[in-house]
This record gives structure tokens, sequence and C-alpha cells, in this order.
């Protein structure tokens, strides 16, 4: 069936798989069952774009530059899809094999210079996608444990995707189980058809330490190195006990996709919630009055990961220099508070203080608190007084 062009629908979700040498763009709208990933030519499952080869080094480099070819790199990426105003009604979600600074900055500030707001962008790292890929197929694939072999770099990764259906929402981990060399050291000279014999022998030697005494119901082989023409008994070793096994390049940027689709509301993946690295275990929140009455006010929830984790709010000052932040573990371990005093406060009339609070995170353990004064109106103008404040969590 011949995908239908962008440009004929309102709302468009992508799932850009951004990767050092090459990159994927995945997309979904209304008019199509499932998201689909752009090929470089048509008719063809040609998905990888190669990435401009100055944009890692000028972007983990701390240049200016570096975002500016980045933006441009999405709108020629954007200009694949079909669309003219990519910015109109575009969500993205944009993966990574680790999502950290400078990127977390880098890639929202790269899509505003495209006027896509940040309330459309979201992140998410390879394992958080692998999640959402494996939790939008088919139920038989997903019963039990489910396998991901990666092979980039002449080195093989294993993961394992496990869900842990005692607690609800059920829990889901992937955890990186193992890791492969098969570089030159380890081939040692040896002939092509020598080597392939040896290669397929290790790799079935790492999948069997993996699957020792548990069942899976599937695994996926991403990388252009797995090749039938040596991984003759792994991949057979793979596809026993009616296991499913499957190759292919774009999970990724489908699973980033997936991602986005949920953030929008439009994807359904039941009770389940995903618990990786990047994950913060603390709800975030105040004591305030709020109509009049006194009540908790949660700032951010837990359970999100620490880069998607930002709120903006505004209050007003009741007779105090200082406020009191709450932070309420998940695990139901007692809570723990913080205070900021506000140094050099303007001296004004009790309540005609405003304040804006944006509480983030700068990784899982490390809230960043900036509160800026507002002023009242009128009556009294911003002082264009700030306060910041690092709070280990």
């Amino acid at each position: 069936m011949e995908a239908p062009m962008i440009n004929e629908i309102n709302e468009v979700i992508v799932g850009f798989d951004l990767g050092r040498n090459f990159s994927l763009i995945t997309f979904y709208n209304h008019k199509i069952s499932d998201p689909i990933t752009i090929s470089t030519e048509e008719g063809q499952e040609k998905y990888l774009i190669p990435t401009p080869r100055d944009i890692f080094p000028l972007v983990e480099g701390k240049k200016e530059l570096g975002d500016v070819l980045l933006s441009n790199f999405f709108k020629e990426c954007f200009d694949m899809l079909g669309t003219e105003e990519p910015a109109k009604d575009i969500s993205i979600m944009v993966t990574m094999e680790k999502m950290e600074e400078p990127w977390v900055s880098a890639i929202p500030s790269s899509l505003a210079m495209l006027g896509i707001e940040r309330s459309h962008v979201f992140l998410q790292d390879y394992r958080e996608s692998f999640f959402y890929f494996t939790l939008n197929q088919k139920k038989e694939l997903w019963n039990y444990k489910v396998a991901l072999f990666e092979y980039e770099d002449s080195k093989i990764t294993a993961f394992e995707l496990d869900i842990d259906y005692k607690t609800r929402p059920a829990l889901v981990r992937v955890t990186k189980m193992a890791q492969l060399s098969l570089d030159k050291k380890v081939r040692r000279g040896k002939k092509d058809t020598d080597w392939d014999l040896e290669r397929d022998r290790l790799f079935l030697g790492l999948i069997q330490k993996i699957f020792a005494n548990k069942i899976f119901s599937s695994t996926y082989l991403i990388g252009d190195n797995f090749d039938k023409t040596w991984a003759v008994r792994s991949l057979q070793y793979l596809c026993n006990n009616r296991r499913h096994a499957f190759q292919g390049r774009n999970l990724y940027t489908k699973g980033a996709c997936y991602g986005a689709m949920q953030r929008k509301g439009i994807g359904n993946i039941g009770d389940f919630l995903y618990v990786g690295e990047d994950m913060v275990e603390v709800n975030v929140g105040m004591q305030m009055l709020i109509r009049g009455k006194d009540n908790y006010y949660l700032c951010l929830n837990a359970g999100m990961d620490w880069y998607e984790a930002y709120h903006t709010y505004e209050l007003i000052l009741d007779d105090t220099d200082e406020l009191i932040l709450y932070f309420k573990p998940i695990d139901s371990s007692p809570a723990r508070t913080h205070s900021i005093l506000l140094e050099g406060l303007p001296v004004r009339p009790n309540k005609t203080t405003r304040l804006e609070v944006n509480i983030s995170f700068q990784s899982v353990h490390k809230c960043k608190v900036f509160i800026r004064d507002l002023g009242f109106g009128g009556l009294f103008p911003s002082s264009g007084k700030t306060w910041e404040e690092i709070i280990d969590v």
C-alpha cells in the first residue's frame, strides 16, 4: 500500500533515531494503521540517512554551530516527509543510544529554530524505544522475556526485556546482559570462512548463556553485520521452541514514534510502566493555599525520565520569604523537605509578591529550582531578582 503524503492531514507524529553515523525517521498520522519508516529510495527498505559528521563533535563540544547544523539536518529529514510546514502540526520523539547533556538541551533548541515548541518535543534512549516497540507488537511476542542483540562496531550487545506482573502497573525493565567482542584481536587473522564459523560459535555461546533456564517469546537483531551466511547455528537456535526472531534497522525509530504517540494520548500500551536508569523516583511538591484551602500541590510526578521532568508555575507569597519543597520517594520511604531562602527579596506588603517557579532535573538525583520575581502587576514592577538552587534528591 502506498503511504499517504503527510500534508494531507493535520497532525504528524515523528520518531527520530539520531545516530552518530546514520539516522532514521518514522511517521504516523490518522490515515495509516501503523508507523511508517521513511526510505531514502522509493519502494526499497533503505532507511539509513547519513548523519552529517560535524554534528556530533560540535554539539558535544557545546558549540552553537552544532545546534544550527542539527536544526538543518532535522529540516532536511522533515522535507522527506512531504510537508511544507513541519512545525505547524508536528510532535517528535528523538531517541539516542544514551540521552544526556548536551543533547538534552541541543535537541529542543534545534527544533525550536524550526518553530517546534518544547511541549511537542520528547526524548528517550534506545532502551525505552525498545520497550515501546515491543509492547506495540502482538501479545504473543512478549508473553515472556524478549531479547535484543545489537551488532555495532565489532561487538554484539545483548539486552533482555522483562515484565514484572506482580505489581500494578506491571513494571518493565530492559537490562544489558552481556557484550561479545568480535574485533581483530578476537579474529586473529582467521580466513573469512573460518571466521564465520568462529563468529557463529561465539554468538551461539552468548545466546545460550543468556537464554539458560529462561523462557523467551521473541528476539530482535539490529545491525547490518548480522547475516545468515555466517550466523547459521545461532539463528537456528533463536528460532527453537517456536520462538520468533526478527532482523531490521528501524526498531528504535519505530519505538520512538510509538513513544510519541503514547505521550500524545494516541497510543495505548495498557497498565505497564517502564522503569529505566533515567527514571525520577521522587514526587516533588509543595504545601500551599489553593482556592482558600491548604492543599498539596504536585509539581512533578515520579516515573518520568529526568530529562522529561520539568514544570513551571506561579505563586503568591503569604507572609514568608522561603519556599519549602517536599520530595516523596515512590518506594514509600519517608519524605524529605528542602527550604529555599529567598535572600534579597524586595520588601512589599503581604501577598503582593508573585513568583515564577521552574523545576527541572539535571540528572536522576539532581533537581534544579529556578525562581523569578514577577512583581505584582502595575503596583510593584518586577525587581528582576532570580534565585537558583541545585538539590540532591
